[in-house]
């Protein structure tokens, strides 16, 4: 369920709030692509403010390339710079290939041709066809090492390609070091919460940009369901200008009765207080592993963007599939 809301005593511009609101719903798949979003004005009239703030914050997600305007239909989201993602062709189906192949070798031993020789042939032709197609290379990228690198694992499994684990901060370098190698990225691809960022660092490149999204995972869901709603919960990440509105979100889909109380990871005044009054802590990933390290051994710590939703990883794999086969399925979520 979609929650409007805007925190009016809050020192964030109204207009940033809002459009900050609409993409954490649109990254962690609350709002979903093609989506109709609210109209202006009725947005406005929900949360409560003017009108133009709520046009401002629509124009930029549009300029962002997450949400498209039509005339005469309404607003609707996107996700995706369609500009920038290379289009789907139609692909020879596998029945039709393996026909193909079929026929080929069938006339083959009708003129005669030993079956141990083909077999032969066909796996040289075959180790000489993957050894002369260019090399293929995915970076994944993110903020911190926990989704770099299992993200990256989940994408390995699902695209069956290499997919090189960067940092964002680092990420510029990479791409400038794999174009001197002529092994230019075919696509960077990061969650909805850094597309923004990664397109503007690759501007300069003809490089798609792409975007999966993370949300909590069932398993972590039905722990955290297990609990007492009135037990001591909290929540650390590390942007004091997130902790607003993962605090009413996070509060609102757990249906707490309790406060969640909440700081970031660069208070440790705060942060030390907090890890010692609580029963169970809700961390975002770039701050879980070094909550892990510092936190009392009792006290349950959950990462809550700990999985890769499935229709988002299928789109990914829709839009950056290899050009000459469509990808088996494999196992895609970890956490």
């Amino acid at each position: 369920m979609i929650r409007w809301f805007i925190d009016k005593s809050s020192k964030i511009p109204l207009y940033l709030q809002m459009k900050d609101l609409i993409q954490y719903y649109i990254s962690t798949g609350a709002l979903r692509e093609t989506q109709q979003l609210p109209t202006v004005s009725e947005l406005a009239k929900q949360v409560g403010i003017t009108f133009e703030t709520v046009r401002k914050a629509y124009k930029e997600l549009e300029r962002d390339g997450l949400i498209e305007s039509t005339r005469g239909r309404g607003t609707f989201v996107s996700g995706h710079d369609r500009k920038r993602t290379p289009a789907v062709s139609h692909r020879t189906t596998e029945p039709e290939l393996a026909q193909s192949l079929k026929l080929t070798l069938k006339q083959l031993l009708e003129r005669g041709n030993d079956a141990s020789k083909l077999t032969r042939l066909f796996q040289n032709a075959l180790r000489e066809a993957i050894a002369e197609q260019p090399r293929r290379m995915i970076i994944f990228t993110e903020c911190n090492e926990l989704q770099v690198r299992t993200i990256s694992k989940t994408l390995a499994e699902a695209l069956c390609v290499e997919i090189k684990p960067v940092l964002i901060d680092k990420l510029q370098d990479e791409v400038r070091q794999a174009s001197q190698l002529a092994i230019e990225p075919s696509a960077v691809v990061t969650t909805g919460f850094h597309l923004k960022e990664v397109r503007q660092l690759l501007s300069d490149t003809r490089i798609p940009v792409d975007f999966v999204i993370t949300r909590m995972s069932p398993q972590t869901r039905r722990t955290l369901d297990a609990f007492d709603k009135s037990a001591r919960f909290g929540f650390v990440c590390r942007d004091a200008e997130s902790v607003p509105l993962y605090k009413d979100l996070l509060k609102s889909e757990l249906d707490l009765r309790s406060d969640l109380a909440s700081c970031t990871l660069a208070d440790p005044r705060a942060l030390r207080s907090l890890l010692g009054s609580l029963d169970v802590l809700l961390v975002s990933p770039p701050v879980y592993e070094q909550i892990k390290k510092i936190a009392p051994t009792k006290l349950k710590i959950f990462n809550v963007f700990d999985w890769v939703d499935p229709l988002s990883l299928q789109g990914i794999r829709d839009r950056l599939s290899p050009a000459d086969a469509s990808l088996p399925h494999r196992g895609t979520l970890h956490s």
